[in-house]
Formats: C-alpha cells, sequence, structure tokens
C-alpha cells in the first residue's frame, strides 16, 4: 500500500515539482498537534503538497554565548569555588539575557519556510488528479495561504478501499476563552453532521514550560461538560533539561560530569593504543593540588578512625527531597575509597594522579592502617590485600590510575543518591539497587571467592608452576592467569590486572546513575510545582524501573522526558478553576451513509509558524481583553460505497 502512495507521490512530484515542494515522509508538527496523532496519521508517511521560501529568515534565532574564560587551559574542575572569576562581566550578562530570549518553539526550525499556495489551485489539482484510491492507502496534503474567506489552511485527500474521504482544517481566528462553550460547539458541528453521538475531550494545564497536565474523558453526552475533574484520565508530561538543573542538584550532576570525562579519556586512550600511538592518556577534571598536601591527606585518611553514620531520618515529612540532598552534603563518609575519590579526582594532571595512587599503595603496604575499605570496587582490593601483605606494590600503567578513579567514583556517587532516597523515604535501599542492577555491595573483607592464600603475591619464585585454584596459601603472581575469572576487553596479555574496566559496562552504569539523577531531578519538580507527594513512591519506582537510554556524554543539550499516568483526585484540587493552556475536542456522529468528525482546536499560543499563519492573522488578539484562544477547526468526512 505505502509502495503505491509512494508511485503517486513520484508522479506529482514530476508534474508539479518545479513550482512546489512536495515530500512524502511524516506529517508536520502543526499538523499533529491540532488534529491529533491519530487523525493526521502519526507514525506513517504522507504525501506533503506546499511552497518553500528560503528567501528569509523568519525567525532570529537567539542562543546563548559562551562565556568568555580569561584563561584559555582547559580546566574541567566542576567542583566551583566562590574565589574564582573566570567569566567576563559583560559576557555573564549576554548570558543571562540570551537564556530568557531563546524560546522553545512547538514548530520546527525546517516548518519556517513553508508557505502555503492558494486554494484554488489545491483544489484544482485535487480535482484534475487522478487518485489510485483501489491500490492506495493514506494520505495526501495540502498547504493553503488562508486568503480565502474561511482562512483555509490544509486540504486533504484520503485514499481507502472503503469509503471517499475530505478533509479540511481552518482557522478560527482569537477568541475569548469564556466563548469556547458546548453549547457553541455542538452547535458547529450539527451544521454539517447532525447531533453529536460520541465527544472525546481532551485539555492540557501547563503548570510550566517543562511540566503539563493531560485530561482526557470520552462522552455520549449531545452538550457535553467540557471540565470534568472527576473520571479522566489524567497523564504527566514533564521534561528535565541538563541546562536547567536544579541549584541544589548541581553538584552532584557536576559529579556525573566528571565521571563522564574521565571515561572519555579512558576510552580515547585506548583507541589510540589500538591505532599505534604512544602517549600518556589525559586527566583534565581537577583543579590541582599540593603534592606535599595531598600525602599528608592520604595518610590521615588512612589512618582515622571513621566516624559513625548519621541517621537523619525525618518522621515528619517523608519526601523533603531538598533537605535530604542538602545533608547529603554534609554526610559522614566512612568508606576509604569513597574520601578518596573526593581527594584524587583534585590531581591537576595525570602524573599527578599516578603519583597519588602510588602514595595510597605504599601507605597501604607499610603502615598498620586503621580505615580498611569495606567497598567491592578494585581499588578496595588492592588496598585490603596491600594489607594483609598478599601483594606487592602495583606499578600502575596506561589508563589505569584512570580506571581505578572511574570506579570508585561510581560508587561514592551512587551512594549520594542512595542516601538521598532512602532518607526522603521514597525508595528503599534494597529497591534501588534492583532498579540498577549494579548497586554498591557492603563486604565485611576479602571476597571468599577469590581464593587467596595468605602468601604475599610477588614475581618472585614466579616459575613454580600453576597453583591448584583455591588451595590455601597458593600464590598469585603477574606470571599466572585465570582466564575463566573475567574477560579482558582491551589487554589480552596474562598478568593480575590492576583494573577490569570495561566499555560497555562503564557506559551502563553511568547511563544508569543519569537516570537515577533524572528521576531525582523530576521528583524534585513534582514537588516544587505541584505539591504531590503521595505520588512520589509511584513515580519513582515506575522511573527507576525503566531501561536507561545510554549516553556517552553529559552536556547540557541532554533531556528526559516522562510520561506518567496520575489518578484524578491528586491534581484536582490543583487543577480547580484553572483554565486550559490547550484543548481539544472531537466529536463525531454518522449513519449509514458517511461519517462526520469535527476536531476543534484551541490553544493561548500560536503553534503555527509565525510567517506561515501571517496572512490569516489579524489584530483581534488586541482588541480582546480577556484571556485568548488560537482556534482551529478540522472537518473530516467519510462518505461510505
Amino acid at each position: 500500500m505505502s509502495a503505491n502512495l509512494a508511485n503517486f507521490y513520484a508522479d506529482l512530484l514530476r508534474k508539479y515539482g518545479e513550482n512546489h515542494t512536495i515530500t512524502y515522509g511524516a506529517p508536520p508538527s502543526y499538523l499533529l498537534t491540532i488534529a491529533g496523532p491519530q487523525e493526521a496519521e502519526a507514525g506513517k508517511k504522507i504525501v506533503f503538497f506546499y511552497k518553500e521560501d528560503r528567501s528569509m529568515a523568519s525567525l532570529v534565532k537567539t542562543t546563548p554565548k559562551k562565556p568568555i574564560e580569561r584563561n584559555s587551559d582547559v580546566n574541567l574542575d566542576l567542583t566551583g569555588s566562590p574565589l574564582r572569576d573566570d567569566c567576563l562581566a559583560d559576557a555573564i550578562g549576554d548570558l543571562s539575557l540570551n537564556l530568557q530570549l531563546e524560546a522553545i518553539n512547538p514548530w520546527k526550525p525546517e516548518e519556517e519556510y513553508h508557505r502555503g499556495l492558494s486554494v484554488d489551485m489545491a483544489r484544482k489539482i485535487i480535482c484534475l488528479e487522478s487518485y489510485p484510491r483501489e491500490k492506495c492507502s493514506g494520505s495526501v496534503w495540502f498547504l493553503c495561504d488562508g486568503s480565502d474567506f474561511g482562512h483555509t489552511q490544509l486540504i486533504q485527500y484520503e485514499f481507502d478501499k472503503t469509503h471517499f474521504c475530505r478533509g479540511i482544517l481552518t482557522y478560527q481566528g482569537v477568541l475569548p476563552i469564556s466563548f469556547v462553550t458546548a453549547q457553541s460547539l455542538a452547535r458547529q458541528h450539527s451544521m454539517v453532521g447532525g447531533k453529536p453521538m460520541d465527544t472525546c475531550i481532551e485539555n492540557n494545564y501547563q503548570v510550566n514550560p517543562n511540566i503539563t497536565l493531560n485530561c482526557i474523558w470520552l462522552t455520549h453526552s449531545s452538550v457535553p461538560e467540557l471540565i470534568n475533574l472527576r473520571d479522566c484520565d489524567v497523564s504527566l508530561k514533564q521534561i528535565f533539561r541538563v541546562s536547567n538543573c536544579s541549584p541544589i542538584t548541581q553538584d552532584l550532576m557536576n559529579q556525573l560530569r566528571i565521571l563522564a570525562y574521565i571515561r572519555e579519556d579512558i576510552v580515547n586512550y585506548h583507541s589510540n593504543v589500538k591505532s599505534g600511538q604512544s602517549g600518556d592518556p589525559t586527566y583534565r577534571c581537577g583543579r590541582g593540588i599540593d603534592m606535599g598536601e595531598l600525602s599528608e591527606s592520604i595518610n590521615q585518611m588512612m589512618n582515622e578512625v571513621s566516624p559513625f553514620v548519621d541517621s537523619y531520618g525525618n518522621v515528619h515529612n517523608d519526601f523533603d527531597f531538598e533537605e535530604a540532598i542538602q545533608r547529603c552534603k554534609f554526610r559522614n563518609i566512612t568508606d576509604l575509597t569513597d574520601k578518596l575519590w573526593e581527594l584524587l579526582k583534585s590531581c591537576g594532571s595525570y602524573h599527578d594522579l599516578k603519583l597519588a595512587f602510588s602514595m595510597v599503595f605504599q601507605c597501604a603496604a607499610r603502615c598498620n592502617i586503621v580505615n580498611t575499605p569495606t567497598n567491592t570496587n578494585r581499588l578496595a582490593e588492592i588496598i585490603r590485600e596491600l594489607v594483609n601483605r598478599r601483594l606487592a606494590i602495583p606499578c600502575l600503567n596506561g589508563a589505569e590510575p584512570l580506571e581505578l578513579l572511574f570506579e570508585i567514583g561510581l560508587d561514592k556517587v551512587y551512594k549520594d543518591y542512595e542516601f538521598i532516597y532512602t532518607e526522603s523515604k521514597v525508595c528503599s535501599s534494597s529497591l534501588l539497587k534492583d532498579c540498577t542492577g549494579s548497586g554498591v555491595e557492603e563486604s565485611n573483607g576479602d571476597d571468599p571467592a577469590q581464593g587467596l592464600g595468605q602468601t604475599r603475591k610477588s614475581l618472585h619464585n614466579g616459575g613454580r608452576g600453576d597453583a591448584t585454584a583455591g588451595t590455601a596459601g597458593a600464590r598469585k603472581t603477574l606470571l599466572h592467569l585465570n582466564a575463566a575469572v573475567r574477560k579482558e576487553k582491551y589487554d589480552d596479555v596474562p598478568g593480575l590486572k590492576n583494573s577490569r574496566f570495561d566499555e560497555d559496562e562503564s557506559l551502563q552504569r553511568l547511563s544508569k546513575l543519569f537516570q537515577i539523577h533524572c528521576t531525582l531531578e523530576h521528583l524534585l519538580m513534582l514537588q516544587m510545582h505541584l505539591n504531590l507527594p503521595n505520588v512520589c513512591v509511584d513515580v519513582c519506582s515506575k522511573l527507576l524501573k525503566k531501561e536507561p537510554k545510554l549516553i556517552e556524554s553529559i552536556d547540557d543539550k541532554l533531556s528526559d522526558a516522562i510520561d506518567i499516568d496520575l489518578s484524578a483526585h491528586y491534581v484536582r484540587e490543583y487543577l480547580d478553576g484553572k483554565d486550559p493552556h490547550s484543548r481539544r475536542i472531537i466529536m463525531k456522529s454518522d449513519n449509514k451513509f458517511r461519517e462526520v468528525k469535527t476536531t476543534f482546536y484551541f490553544n493561548m499560543e500560536n503553534i503555527c509558524p509565525p510567517e506561515l499563519a501571517q496572512c490569516f492573522q489579524c489584530d483581534d488578539k488586541e482588541m480582546i481583553e480577556d484571556r485568548i484562544y488560537h482556534s482551529w477547526l478540522y472537518r473530516k468526512i467519510k462518505s461510505f460505497k
């Protein structure tokens, strides 16, 4: 069927392609918005007939200017400092202004060049062409200039074996919200289709540009009520944009950015090695730290007694995310590798980072450290084995310092989110681990599955032969490799691996942490803008169980959209007395000869590109003091055979 429609498109293109633009693809966004996904055949291809004018840009795009840095050196330390001033004052002023000017248009950028042909020309083409109704399934849409008396914007010709169908979409002008009544809509429908038998009503309430509540219901009343907050189906549509990250969660997002940068540097290094390029990997996230101060801090961390974990449970407000986030910033960090993450990521270069790990290993091997790590990451395992004198001091090479830092960073950041979710009582620790599939497990010491004896591992006597796996006292040396333990992705050289970095696994874990952060932002938006604490638990569970969207990097262009069903009683009090920002009302009536469907669409904003709607725009909006709707009417008539 689609092939036949494509052939008909090719025929139109040969005849009219010189003076008109004809496409075969997805319907334009404004058609989807007005007529609805079903009527506009969302997900299907249509033939779209229009004119295109690229002689002038209809809108001047305003995008934020990048702040001008005084220091051209690349420094991605995202922890922030009130003493630093890297931006010029005029750049900051430009940034604040431009952020306000940048609008999120409801139409696509390429649609700004759409222009309509005259209504007479569109009707002439429809009458002249021989439409293959018996062989095709789909629609041809003609974009009109609205210059006729009825302000015709779109004309539709639909192919179907069982009926003959025409559709017409007209712009009805600007009218006060109070003029939209069930009686007036039913009267307009009855002029062509008789008394409406079924009416579907969809009201959209815009809480802010990123939050919309959609209420929809079906009624068989001939004069339906246009607002129903009792038994309608409610869905919450919400968008979180990284560029609009909440100030109180900015530190968490910055940690995710650092992890993404570290992973990117690791992957680039291994790619360079494979291509035969030499050189050390780069580390570009730290602001730099004095090495003497670093050594002192490492010794202090490894020898101080860890404090008890504070309990910040709040019995009065179980869903106070803001308070939980603030407490997370000052919580007691008990595990050694979590503390080391906060310290080591401050190193200013790869060589400083490598030296810092040597300090950690030497301290663990030579001192009786008190703060033994309990995490299960590779760095914790190395430190425990150095403490127990079972391992010689490792020498990190290549990307291993970054890989160890990346792994302990994943664990630490996960614990930050775990603290927030459990302290706010919106999600249990076990549920969070089940949803992530890579939760941080606690360990009381060495992993018994390792089967490691108490003999120090070294190259000494490495040629004694392979020891039986799991035998007490058996040495694990760099000359032995148990290939069944794990599959190495980058290095096939036998030996004891200092790192267990895996590109695919790291991408999954980073993407899941980003999803956890997006969930937190969505819950914050719910609490701050709608005050719906009773739905937070259900929403949190649904969002965490979604399959994460894999992300290679984290930048301001990233966004996360959700569509969650809610019960009407949760939002009834909030929406009571408010006017919908947009509404779509579909009235339908039929008999054995034909079916008439009328779609009324109202929106407080113009959803068409300005130049496209210019010919039928008028000054009525300036004359109306009340709140107004832009109004469209789409009527579709099917004549049965």
